[in-house]
């Protein structure tokens, strides 16, 4: 004789929360955006800037397009900034304005321009060069040269950054930055991407 058969109650034990657990993370590495690293090769727009090069980073996810230009792509990348990383440039930016650098403000802040030309101060960078597939952006000063380039490739969005150093200083500069670059830059495109819905919701 079985009880809760009679009583009508279904033969089934309680989840194991481990196992629920399991599923769960099992569910979200299916769903979550693959971000690998990649050579800044002969098809990406900074790809001639590589000679004498000292620092160089790609990485590239694959997404829906849905019709977004290099501009769209870079504002959306720079709404997803979480709100620590902008209180460690504000920490960078108090440090380096003693030493002379200059404030380069929040990386958040991206004014709403449809068409910037080059020269033009857009957040952080100035523009070098922007079209519907690819914008290149850039910090120069003194110490070192830093391009930015977020490109279209297909549906593939692609950010590669080449920086070469002018001097003693700023490759001091870069031995904390590297890594943290290419720590941070991958993670911001992880979860630009994971806004992204299905193509043509922009």
């Amino acid at each position: 004789m079985v009880p809760h058969r009679q009583a009508g109650l279904p033969l089934r034990h309680p989840e194991d929360p481990a196992l629920g657990r399991q599923r769960r993370a099992g569910a979200q590495a299916v769903s979550a955006p693959v971000v690998r690293g990649v050579p800044v090769d002969a098809g990406n727009v900074l790809h001639a800037q590589l000679p004498g090069a000292d620092f160089v980073h790609a990485c590239r996810a694959t997404v829906p397009r849905g019709g977004r230009s290099a501009l769209q792509a870079y504002k959306d990348m720079a709404s997803t900034v979480p709100g620590w990383f902008d209180g460690l440039m504000a920490v960078r930016n108090g440090g380096m304005r003693l030493l002379g650098m200059k404030d380069l403000g929040s990386l958040r802040a991206v004014q709403d321009a449809a068409d910037p030309m080059p020269g033009q101060r857009l957040g952080i960078f100035t523009v070098q060069r922007c079209t519907r597939e690819a914008i290149v952006l850039e910090d120069d000063d003194r110490h070192l040269h830093v391009q930015l380039a977020l490109q279209w490739r297909g549906d593939a969005l692609e950010i590669a950054t080449v920086v070469h150093t002018h001097n003693a200083f700023g490759r001091l500069y870069m031995l904390p930055v590297a890594p943290v670059h290419r720590m941070i830059v991958p993670h911001l495109l992880r979860r630009q991407v994971c806004g992204y819905g299905a193509p043509g919701d922009r």
